[in-house]
């Protein structure tokens, strides 16, 4: 399975018309219809990009909710253990984003896609002026840093996922003490995305 996903990725990677990249663009985004029937990879590539450019940089929770309920299964498996499970999960963490980071921004630079999951690539921006996040006070720390999703899809739906984020570098811009060196002179580097 892992040989044929990374597989799949290559030759998306490789391929122009399947690997999508588009620039970022200062106004949100707003959520179009699918380009074509689910279980597409024009479909698929439409709900990652509906999801980590849309939905990610929606201020209304409202419209998150309405976004979420047309492209997160009720039953979403969250590998991620800072998020509870289920579409409610994500309905009640993003909002703790904005209550954080109340300018954050997400910035979408790759989507892959096969007829069966999705990959996004994308950076998050902000400054932590409000709320505590995950348990660090807030003191104008500047963040930026990159993360990659990746979803299954299930009757049209975003149905599983795992991700990996830049935690060190994330980390050490909040101002986390007492990280390994090694981390901080890698985090000090010029990111090139």
């Amino acid at each position: 399975m892992r040989r044929s996903l990374l597989a799949a990725m290559a030759l998306l990677a490789a391929t122009p018309a399947l690997a999508q990249t588009r620039p970022a663009t200062p106004a949100t985004p707003r959520m179009t219809e699918p380009p074509a029937a689910p279980g597409t990879v024009a479909y698929n590539t439409w709900l990652g990009r509906t999801f980590s450019e849309v939905l990610l940089n929606e201020r209304s929770q409202e419209e998150r909710v309405r976004i979420l309920n047309r492209i997160v299964a009720t039953d979403y498996i969250q590998h991620n253990p800072l998020v509870p499970q289920g579409r409610q999960g994500l309905i009640d963490f993003i909002p703790v984003i904005y209550q954080s980071m109340p300018d954050s921004r997400f910035i979408l630079h790759d989507v892959f896609a096969t007829t069966e999951r999705v990959v996004t690539r994308w950076t998050w921006t902000g400054t932590l002026t409000g709320a505590p996040f995950l348990g660090i006070a807030a003191r104008g720390q500047r963040v930026e840093f990159d993360v990659i999703d990746v979803w299954s899809v299930r009757n049209g739906m975003l149905q599983e996922h795992w991700d990996q984020f830049d935690w060190p570098r994330a980390l050490i811009q909040l101002g986390v003490q007492g990280l390994p060196q090694p981390f901080v002179d890698v985090a000090a580097r010029p990111v090139s995305r």
